[in-house]
């Protein structure tokens, strides 16, 4: 055992970056500042993996997905190998060769694993490890050295050679070459002299000398503070063990191996993962501070299926703060379990390319998490930035990859791990097949088509969990410049290489003037219900049709939007128009007839809507709505509840 002067000796040895650069030398000093807040060229986020399919795990945090990618990624850190979680009353996340840290200050530094308060230990897997040496730790310079800079390096080359008992243990260039300058640098503006330090933020000092392992003399380690070292002289390699994806066995109490496991049995983190207890945390008292939470539960790599059917609603929450809780309320004790809310892309990322301001959009995530609500998220509304053209009219990006991105970006904030809260599904913009919400162009189905795959591909890159839907057709009767059928639609989203990036389609079902049942045909064949097969609520099952024709049988369709208008003030919707009382029976009518015709290739379906707060009659959103603007039920709502309260909406 190390004495207490010991542990404190090597507690010094928690190296200050801040304290080694202004050391270093006088052209360095003054203008170092710590490894993890140097500037540099920003990162091409939009380019780089946050999940890694191997483990099944992604780098959730920001600070972390800065510090992974200029500290050498996979070569430093290996893969996650956990979610972000609280440790001691830090947030952290194991990879599998390091943890790193958040600081209050939100720096991000890396754990002492081989310290003796988390993984002090020499044998792991049959291999053994040198121990911490006294005498090595002992001829550490202090870092209150004024040379400190100079004479750790100077440590390090001494007690990490390159050559060790006539082998070529290459234990210093690994060390100079784990943080490459184009990793700590990529605009190339840097100072090389600060490599070294950088590097030796990484691993620590070393706390022993080289050593065979006693049963392996091929086998050559070193420890370091924050790491092993392993020589291999049957392939000529050096690298640094997975010493984290240890410390999570021994947490989990899965994959430890019976030596480690014999010495771990009094750690306090022995078997601490318990997913039936508080925070998942086995014996909180012996381990303060700490929420173990989903901490090692990997994210599902398929996009789920919802049960056939669910139920949503589309509320107006959006810069709606007074009323949202009122709202959101209303969904829950409706039954509804989804909530469908406008994302507006221009409200995010206004003014310029990459600068994204999160509020509202936390506030929204926040709200929804708080009732136990999944969010749809529909993401459209394109900034003016985005369009040659620059208009204000829903339309299409000119790069459909500035809307990959920025889905990208919304997707890593509110992944499936993120403590902030969830976006479960993703809606790909909205009626791309009107003109009206294409630019004002004539509805372009391959032009939709490339924008839903690059967006797929970069949700998919963020969260493997996380549903797309292919935006909500809506049915039109006609085909001109500024309509395509929904079904012509669909067939030329097949035609144009659609099928294998989606996880559900996408479909608006406003019921018109026909009753739910009714099926297309009989809608077609009555002028007085509109004379077309579009104007039926069945009309989904003609769009299936072609799913099944193309070979998606196994996907759903999700109902966007769907409902009765009672409108007595537009000409274009008074047509249709029926009253309260009817729009409350023919609603739960659908329901209904959806959960005993179309299981299981139905998901979810979402009503249009709960009242915009504010809306007047002159807008004609307001005679779709279940309720009042001030929150009040219209009898679709009441039936609604009392359907709830008969085990319908269940």
């Amino acid at each position: 055992m190390l004495g207490r002067a010991w542990l404190i000796r090597l507690g010094a040895l928690g190296i200050s970056l801040l304290t080694a650069l202004a050391t270093l030398l006088p052209a360095v000093s003054a203008r170092a500042e710590p490894a993890s807040a140097q500037a540099g060229a920003p990162l091409n986020a939009a380019a780089l993996p946050r999940y890694f399919p191997e483990t099944g795990y992604r780098i959730g945090l920001d600070q972390f997905f800065e510090y992974f990618h200029r500290r050498g990624g996979l070569r430093t850190f290996g893969y996650p190998v956990s979610r972000p979680f609280t440790l001691d009353g830090f947030t952290v996340q194991f990879f599998q060769r390091g943890i790193m840290q958040m600081r209050p200050d939100g720096s991000v530094t890396t754990l002492n694993v081989l310290d003796p308060g988390l993984m002090p230990y020499q044998r792991i897997n049959t291999s053994t490890f040198p121990n911490i040496d006294p005498l090595v730790v002992a001829e550490a310079p202090s870092p209150d050295d004024p040379e400190y800079g100079r004479k750790i390096l100077e440590f390090v080359r001494r007690y990490a050679p390159d050559e060790w008992e006539g082998r070529k243990v290459n234990f210093y260039q690994t060390f100079l070459n784990t943080v490459r300058f184009e990793d700590a640098f990529p605009d190339g503006n840097g100072d090389p002299a600060l490599m070294p330090l950088i590097n030796l933020e990484i691993w620590g000092a070393p706390t022993s000398r080289p050593a065979y392992d006693p049963r392996n003399h091929n086998f050559i380690y070193l420890r370091f503070q924050r790491g092993i070292m392993h020589y291999d002289a049957t392939t000529g390699t050096t690298q640094g063990l997975l010493l984290a994806d240890y410390l999570k066995s021994i947490i989990t109490g899965k994959n430890l191996p019976p030596d480690l496991e014999e010495q771990a049995r009094t750690s306090r983190f022995y078997k601490q993962y318990n997913r039936f207890k508080p925070n998942w945390v086995e014996d909180p008292q012996r381990l303060p501070g700490t929420n173990l939470h989903s901490a090692f539960e990997p994210i599902e790599q398929q996009a789920p299926k919802v049960a056939s059917p669910e139920y949503g609603v589309k509320p107006w929450v959006w810069f709606q703060p007074a009323t949202t809780d009122r709202d959101l309320k209303l969904a829950v004790d409706a039954g509804f379990q989804w909530v469908r809310i406008l994302f507006p892309w221009r409200a995010m990322e206004r003014d310029a390319r990459g600068v994204i301001t999160w509020d509202e959009a936390d506030r929204v995530v926040i709200a929804a998490k708080k009732h136990g609500l999944k969010v749809i998220a529909r993401v459209d509304y394109q900034p003016q930035w985005a369009r040659a053209d620059r208009t204000l009219q829903n339309g299409p990006p000119d790069n459909v990859e500035d809307y990959a991105n920025f889905v990208r970006a919304l997707l890593n904030r509110y992944a499936s791990d993120s403590p902030i809260g969830r976006i479960h599904a993703i809606e790909v913009w909205n009626e791309p097949n009107l003109a009206r919400e294409w630019g004002g162009k004539r509805p372009d189905p391959a032009g939709y088509v490339a924008l839903l795959k690059a967006t797929y591909t970069a949700a998919k890159s963020i969260d493997p969990s996380i549903i797309v839907v292919s935006a909500g057709l809506t049915p039109t009767g006609v085909y001109n410049e500024q309509a395509m059928p929904d079904d012509e639609y669909l067939r030329q989203m097949y035609a144009a290489g659609v099928k294998g990036y989606f996880d559900a389609l996408g479909a608006h079902a406003p019921g018109y003037k026909a009753p739910p049942e009714l099926s297309p045909a009989q809608v077609a064949a009555d002028p007085a219900l509109g004379g077309h097969p579009s104007f039926a609520f069945r009309r989904i099952e003609q769009l299936r049709e072609i799913m099944v024709a193309n070979g998606d049988a196994d996907k759903q369709i999700w109902i966007l939007e769907f409902g009765w208008t009672s409108d007595p003030v537009h000409p274009e919707y008074a047509w249709h128009r029926v009253s309260e009382e009817e729009k409350a029976e023919y609603i739960i009518r659908a329901f209904r007839y959806a959960k005993a015709n179309w299981s299981p290739w139905i998901g979810v379906m979402t009503v249009w809507h709960l009242a915009e707060p504010g809306s007047t009659p002159e807008k004609e959103e307001y005679w779709w709505a279940i309720t009042n603007p001030d929150g009040t039920p219209r009898p679709a709502y009441t039936r609604i509840l009392q359907a709830r309260a008969t085990g319908l909406l269940r």
